[in-house]
């Protein structure tokens, strides 16, 4: 209830940079987990955590990391989640600086996004999009999870660099509202490039 409460105040406080009507369901959360793991990648970073409902399902992931980070720019979100999950690393920052965290260069990581890019304002969307990319361009076997909730054939962003392909993982109808899962990984050698 607490968190549903605090979602809603979330979303009134600023509409845009909440995305949706309701915190994410357990069938998108787990389908996101799944997905996280599925790959061997040491450092799992969240972007726009909002009130925890995917960073909540992605704790099982939690032994198979170095590193867990949660990044959160709304200040009452960033402390609600802190209280919540004392064991993860909390930042109360925007996702247009994820590029400038300290981490292993070398190191792959997976990086998780609730940022509603389809109705955040365009110069908010390249900068996050750009410092997220920035991170895991020069980081081989790193990937992008990214879900949306408009039609499913429709990519979270275009302009990805060459060598990068989305692949479209499931659709969830049973959240509200309907969500599609995506996850931008680079392209196996000798596979067709899908932008």
């Amino acid at each position: 209830m607490r968190q549903r409460l605090a979602f809603a105040l979330g979303y009134l406080r600023n509409p845009r940079h909440v995305g949706a009507i309701a915190p994410a369901s357990r069938a998108l959360a787990q389908a996101i987990l799944a997905e996280v793991l599925r790959n061997d990648a040491q450092v799992l970073i969240e972007v726009g955590a909002g009130t925890g409902a995917i960073t909540r399902a992605l704790m099982p992931a939690l032994d198979r990391l170095d590193r867990f980070l949660v990044i959160e720019r709304d200040p009452g979100f960033a402390r609600m989640l802190s209280a919540h999950f004392p064991e993860l690393e909390v930042l109360n920052c925007c996702a247009s600086s994820v590029d400038q965290l300290p981490l292993d260069a070398s190191a792959p990581v997976t990086l998780v996004s609730s940022l509603p890019l389809l109705s955040m304002p365009k110069a908010e969307v390249q900068k996050c999009v750009s410092a997220m990319l920035s991170l895991m361009t020069h980081r081989p076997g790193s990937k992008l999870i990214q879900y949306t909730y408009a039609a499913p054939h429709l990519r979270p962003f275009a302009n990805i660099p060459y060598g990068w392909r989305w692949r479209r993982v499931v659709s969830i109808w049973a959240n509200l509202p309907p969500a599609t899962v995506w996850s931008l990984e680079q392209t196996p050698r000798g596979a067709s490039i899908v932008h």
